[in-house]
Parts: structure tokens; sequence; C-alpha cells
């Protein structure tokens, strides 16, 4: 029986580098923020239709999109957030749901799915076992400001509308906490993660 194990955490938490560092030893995962990276570097037909009807005109220039401007709207018109979380939320699952399908069909012992928001969906009673990661508020700016195209004001407004780190505790079976180096997080990552992959 495949075992489904659920990476969660705030942003610039180290989702990314945990999902990572696992496909390097070998082991599937499917990020959900890598998904949604694509839907904005290659969007198809569907997609541009949908920003521009729903979000703005503005926000896609010659078949690209500026994400940047999408964001400083959807943080600061609720009802855009809502339509866009969901439309974004429909894509992300049914590309998760065939990676699981598949993956259980072929026998596979474990398989990874990384989820951003899975507690304020309250998606994680699906899965066998959560891992959250926490790391500090300054930390997670720090690292988000400098690999996502973020103004501060609107990282703020991101954290604010995420699950508390208190609630990631209580909710999750696997705590990881990233407020070092990453030699460190990964270290502490895989002290965690062994007894299960066993």
């Amino acid at each position: 029986m495949t075992k489904v194990i659920v990476i969660t955490g705030g942003i610039g938490s180290g989702k990314t580098t945990l999902s990572e560092h696992l496909k390097k030893k070998g082991f599937l995962v499917h990020e959900s923020d890598g998904f949604v990276s694509n839907m904005y570097k290659s969007p198809n037909k569907h997609f541009i239709c949908f920003l521009c009807k729903n979000i703005s005109q503005d926000v896609v220039k010659k078949g690209r999109i500026n994400k940047k401007k999408v964001a400083e709207i959807i943080f600061s018109n609720d009802k855009a957030k809502e339509k866009i979380e969901k439309y974004i939320h429909k894509q992300v699952q049914t590309s998760r749901d065939n990676f699981i399908k598949k993956n259980k069909k072929t026998k596979k012992k474990f398989v990874f799915v990384d989820i951003p928001l899975l507690l304020e969906n309250k998606l994680e009673k699906k899965f066998d076992l959560v891992v959250s990661i926490i790391s500090k508020k300054k930390i997670r700016m720090k690292r988000a400001l400098k690999n996502k195209n973020f103004s501060k004001h609107i990282l703020n407004k991101i954290i604010k509308s995420q699950t508390t780190d208190k609630e990631r505790r209580s909710r999750s079976q696997i705590i990881i906490n990233n407020n070092k180096t990453k030699k460190d997080f990964i270290f502490s990552a895989e002290k965690s993660l062994i007894k299960i992959l066993k």
C-alpha cells in the first residue's frame, strides 16, 4: 500500500528545499508551488482568459502574466483572491490526484505531496502523514524577499493569510524546524523522516 506523505509550511519556510532534496534521494514528489509556477510561466489560453475576465486585463501582456501585479490585486480584493484561489486549487488538485493515482497503481511504497495551504483548506485528513516545516517569520521574510518577486507589503499580507505555527504544531505528526543553515535543515529533516522511510 502506498503511503502518501504531505509537506506543508508557510511561505519561505523551506518546502521547496525539502522537496528538491527528497527528489535527489530518489523519492517521488508532487510540488504544488512548482505546478502553479508553471501555470504562470507557460499559461494556457484558458488561464489567460480567466485572469483577464476575473482579475484584470492589465495583468496579461503579449501572452505573459505579470505575477507581481496579480498578487497586488488579489491581496487588496478578497473577491478576486477567492476566485483565483478556487481556480488554481482545482487545477493543482487534479494534477496531484493523477500523480497519487498513478503511483498507487505502480505500488510505490511512499510518495510525497507539497501543499502550502493544506491546513488552511482543511485537507490534512486526506493524507497518511503531515510534515510541517516551521521557521521564524523574520527568516521566512528574508528568504521569500530574496527568492520571490513580492514586495514586503504583499509578503506581510500573504503571511497574515496563512495559518499560525501553533496550528501547524497541533495538526501535524512531524515538525521540522528550519531556522539555521540549509545543511542543518536537511540534517533535521532526514533525522525526522528516517523512521517512516524505512
